[in-house]
């Protein structure tokens, strides 16, 4: 017998049994990563959507996207992907607010086609519109940088910012954030409150694994004491004693 074509109600038919498998309730979901710490501005940044992936039966799409700032320098890491969390609305809030060192967090996990698919950094422009303004300043200075330390945090690339009066210890820590094909290690030199772990309360944001270490900087800068006679961005440096190496 020859080949016969399906008549329409055959077609239905096939269809209606293919959306019975278990696969078919599967979700595809956008997949990447973000590890910018160069020229990153509110209105230049873009999360480029190229890639999807088929998540497993019951699997989510999750976007998580974390704002580093440091005076005048700024990063963004973050991860899109599948996960088994249970969906939320898209939260965005400050793990370590302003003024000083800050670190901002976006997370969303939903259950739709390519529902993961934020692109820009709008959320955090208006989580910063909201958050209040510190104007006064002490006399104190750090150095400031937030990045990978053989690129973006190289002496030549690390400057000195004046701290505000209520985040006046230096401060430096080593970051390395996990998640899926996301793997990036960066340290962030700065102004804070205290010299003291910064994100010491959260071992994940969203499915971002985290980890820190307090780097030993020179104990004049930690207390507030103002610059040494040497330049403090390579003193801050030098006292780098532990520094992530993987």
């Amino acid at each position: 017998m020859g080949s016969q074509h399906l008549r329409p109600v055959h077609l239905l038919c096939l269809l209606g049994a293919i959306s019975s498998l278990p696969w078919a309730d599967t979700l595809l979901c956008y997949e990447a990563r973000a590890s910018a710490f160069r020229a990153v501005t509110f209105h230049n940044w873009r999360w480029l959507l190229m890639r999807s992936m088929v998540c497993k039966l019951r699997e989510g799409c999750e976007e998580t996207l974390v704002l580093i700032e440091s005076g005048t320098r700024r990063g963004v890491v973050g991860f899109k992907g599948c996960t088994s969390s249970l969906s939320y609305h898209q939260q965005v809030s400050y793990l370590v607010s302003p003024p000083g060192v800050s670190i901002a967090s976006y997370s969303h996990v939903c259950r739709t086609f390519l529902c993961n698919n934020l692109t820009n950094l709008q959320p955090f422009v208006r989580l910063k519109a909201k958050s209040a303004k510190s104007t006064s300043s002490s006399s104190n200075t750090c150095p400031t940088c937030v990045g990978r330390h053989n690129e973006e945090c190289l002496p030549n690339f690390v400057s000195s910012e004046t701290c505000p009066s209520v985040a006046h210890s230096c401060f430096s820590s080593t970051f390395k954030f996990q998640a899926g094909t996301l793997n990036t290690t960066f340290l962030i030199l700065g102004c804070a409150r205290k010299y003291q772990d910064l994100l010491s309360d959260f071992h994940h944001i969203g499915s971002i694994k985290v980890t820190e270490v307090l780097n030993i900087i020179q104990k004049s800068q930690t207390v507030g004491a103002g610059p040494s006679s040497q330049d403090p961005s390579w003193g801050i440096l030098l006292g780098l004693l532990l520094v992530f190496r993987y």
